[in-house]
C-alpha cells in the first residue's frame, strides 16, 4: 500500500534548531535558549509530529517524548527511517482527530509542548491553544511556528483554497492552510486563550521567500494543468533548481534589509501559562 508521506522533513534539520528552505540553511537559537531550561528526562508532546523530526530529536536529547498526528502508517514509515537511540522514551498516537487522541492520553502533564506548522491548518486555533494549556505544568512552554499571512506564499495558497472550494477540487485533509495571520494577530490570538507570549522572532528572508513564491506558484499552477492534460511534470521540483540558483543573492539581499523583518515567511513563538 502507497503512503502518503505529504510533509517530509526528515532531510531537514530540527525546527528547534532552524531549517533548510527557500534554498538556504536558516538557523536559531529561539527554542534552545528555552529548551535549556527544561530538565532532561522530562515529558514533551511533539502535536503535529509529522515526520517526527523534532520528535527523534527531542528523545535523543533524553526527553520523553508522546508523537500525536493524523496518521498511523505515516508516523510508522517516518519512525522507520530513524536510528532512534537505545532506551530512548517515544511513544506514537494517531487519529484523524488529534484532539481526541490528546484527551484520549492519561492525565499528565508536559514540561514542554511543540506544535509546529499546526495552527494554521485549524478551523480554531485558539480552541487548541487552551487545550494545550490543559495539559501544560506550570513552568512549561509551548513552542509554535507558524506562517506570516502577509507573505506571498500565504496570499496564494489562501486563494488556492478558495478556488478549490468554488471548484470542488480535492484537498488532503489536513493540508490546506485555514489560518492567514500576520504576526500580531498570531500573538492576539495566542494571548487570547488565555497564554502568554514570552519569545517571538521572525525568520525566513523576504527576498527569498517572496522570490521562491514567484518561481514555485506558477509552476505549480502550470504541472498541476500538465497532469490534466497527461503530462507527468513535477512543478515543485523544477521550481526548487531555479530557486536554488538565486537563493544565494536573495540571501544576501535579506541580510542588507532586516528593516522588512515584519515581512519574513514564519513566526516563531515561545509561550507559557
Amino acid at each position: 500500500m502507497d503512503i502518503a508521506l505529504t510533509f517530509d522533513r526528515t532531510g531537514d534539520v530540527s525546527k528547534l534548531d532552524g531549517t533548510n528552505t527557500r534554498g538556504i540553511e536558516y538557523r536559531w537559537d529561539i527554542f534552545k535558549r528555552h529548551l535549556s531550561e527544561i530538565r532532561p528526562g522530562s515529558r514533551v508532546l511533539d502535536f503535529g509530529a509529522g515526520s517526527l523530526r523534532e520528535s527523534f530529536d527531542l528523545v535523543s536529547r533524553g526527553f520523553d517524548v508522546t508523537s500525536i498526528d493524523l496518521d498511523a502508517a505515516a508516523l510508522g514509515a517516518y519512525h522507520a527511517r530513524y536510528q532512534w537511540p537505545a532506551g530512548g522514551r517515544h511513544r506514537m498516537v494517531a487519529s484523524q482527530d488529534m484532539f481526541s487522541a490528546l484527551s484520549g492520553l492519561p492525565d499528565a502533564k508536559f514540561a514542554l509542548i511543540t506544535c509546529f506548522d499546526v495552527l494554521e491548518h485549524l478551523e480554531d486555533p485558539v480552541a487548541a491553544l487552551k487545550r494545550f494549556s490543559d495539559r501544560m505544568t506550570d513552568d512549561c512552554r509551548l513552542f509554535i511556528s507558524v506562517p506570516n499571512g502577509l507573505s506571498l506564499f500565504e496570499l496564494a495558497w489562501r486563494l488556492d483554497l478558495k478556488i478549490a472550494r468554488a471548484t470542488g477540487r480535492y484537498i488532503r485533509p489536513g493540508e490546506p492552510h485555514l489560518q492567514r495571520l500576520s504576526p500580531a494577530r498570531w500573538k492576539a490570538t495566542i494571548e487570547a486563550s488565555g497564554l502568554t507570549v514570552v519569545d517571538h522572532e521572525l525568520h525566513i528572508g523576504f527576498f527569498a521567500n517572496t522570490s521562491a513564491a514567484l518561481v514555485q506558484v506558477p509552476l505549480a499552477l502550470m504541472a498541476r494543468i500538465l497532469r490534466k492534460m497527461g503530462a507527468n511534470i513535477d512543478g515543485v521540483a523544477v521550481a526548487e533548481r531555479i530557486i536554488q540558483r538565486t537563493a544565494p543573492a536573495m540571501d544576501a539581499l535579506d541580510r542588507r534589509t532586516r528593516f522588512l523583518r515584519g515581512l519574513y515567511g514564519w513566526n516563531l513563538f515561545v509561550v507559557s501559562r
